[in-house]
């Protein structure tokens, strides 16, 4: 790490510790925020990473929403995982209540007008995968809901869930079903999982004989949720199936389900001699597993055995020398600046 990013680091650190007792706290922050922006982001990101709240957090998410990086930390995949983007876009929205409709406006417009600064086809897809597990109700519809027709098929895929699900109709749905692309296809019949209408019911029956094995899939977990008998015994039936994708799909199929009576089938998929089959049957089986041990019946009743503390003797570290920003370790504010200089920390 960067000397200069180390000390940020060490006084962000210091200034939150003391900012519900030392008022000049805030003062500090925001002059590491002013005069360091770069160097400040990647030292606050480190916080907003996680889901603590307190007074101190606000204040740095107010001061990363004026950085113009903001963005891009929600929606880049390289900077962090999908767990990643949500928690720190929870905490923008919360601070910024139109932060989703500034974040929805950087994806590739209906008009064409932004689309050389546009987010690409990763961001965007990051984005909608955000957007469809935090927002709630139609805000975003008419600004997104063009996507659903986006020569990227994986953003038209991720649009036609995201809006298929904020709409849950099935005749909408069906619409969606015309067109060519099976993932668009599939993202439709999973937007309608749980809608208990006859002519949602009727749509998943079709879709079960679909040439696509994804939405057909689909189509199968969907009647499974509205309770239609029968349907365990059909996704066992794809296990014998001789091509590979319908059997990795079976395994799929069978995690989303989570049957116990699964058990045994994907058992026998861990030994397939396709490489995507046994890896997508060890991901149902754990899921199945996972589901099972968090069942309440599961959980053992008997006290658990707490062992003794081990009680370890402190071990020393010795001060390193450090470059270091100009900054009085007290926090005063008065002695702030970027001019370095060599002290002994502590």
């Amino acid at each position: 790490m960067h000397a200069d990013q180390l000390v940020v680091n060490i006084y962000l650190e210091r200034a939150i510790a003391e900012f519900d007792t030392n008022p000049l706290s805030v003062r500090l922050i925001r002059r590491m925020a002013t005069e360091l922006p770069e160097l400040f982001m990647v030292a606050a990101l480190e916080y907003l990473d996680s889901p603590e709240e307190s007074s101190a957090h606000q204040i740095l998410t107010s001061l990363m929403l004026r950085h113009h990086s903001v963005f891009e930390e929600v929606a880049d995949p390289s900077r962090g995982s999908h767990r990643r983007s949500v928690t720190l876009f929870r905490r923008l929205v919360k601070v910024d209540l139109s932060f989703d409709v500034k974040l929805a406006r950087k994806l590739p417009d209906r008009s064409g007008s932004n689309h050389a600064e546009a987010f690409d086809g990763p961001r965007s897809c990051r984005v909608l995968d955000v957007f469809d597990e935090t927002s709630v109700g139609r805000r975003l519809l008419p600004i997104l809901s063009h996507l659903v027709d986006s020569p990227d098929p994986q953003i038209a895929a991720k649009a036609t869930l995201f809006i298929g699900r904020r709409l849950q109709n099935a005749e909408w749905a069906s619409r969606q079903l015309n067109r060519s692309d099976p993932g668009a296809r599939a993202s439709a019949v999973e937007a309608i999982w749980g809608l208990n209408s006859p002519s949602a019911q009727a749509l998943l029956e079709d879709c079960v004989r679909d040439e696509s094995n994804r939405v057909a899939a689909n189509a199968l977990v969907g009647l499974h949720m509205l309770g239609k008998p029968g349907i365990v015994e059909q996704v066992t039936e794809m296990v014998t199936a001789s091509v590979p994708t319908f059997r990795s799909t079976a395994a799929w199929t069978m995690g989303q389900i989570g049957d116990a009576a699964f058990v045994p089938p994907l058992t026998e998929l861990l030994r397939d001699e396709h490489p995507e089959v046994r890896s997508a049957a060890l991901r149902s089986l754990l899921q199945i597993r996972r589901a099972e041990a968090a069942a309440p019946e599961a959980i053992a009743v008997e006290e658990p055995v707490v062992p003794e503390p081990v009680v370890e003797e402190p071990v020393s570290t010795p001060e390193p020398d450090v470059p270091l920003i100009d900054m009085d370790i007290r926090l005063d504010g008065k002695t702030f600046a970027t001019r370095r200089k060599t002290a002994r920390i502590g």
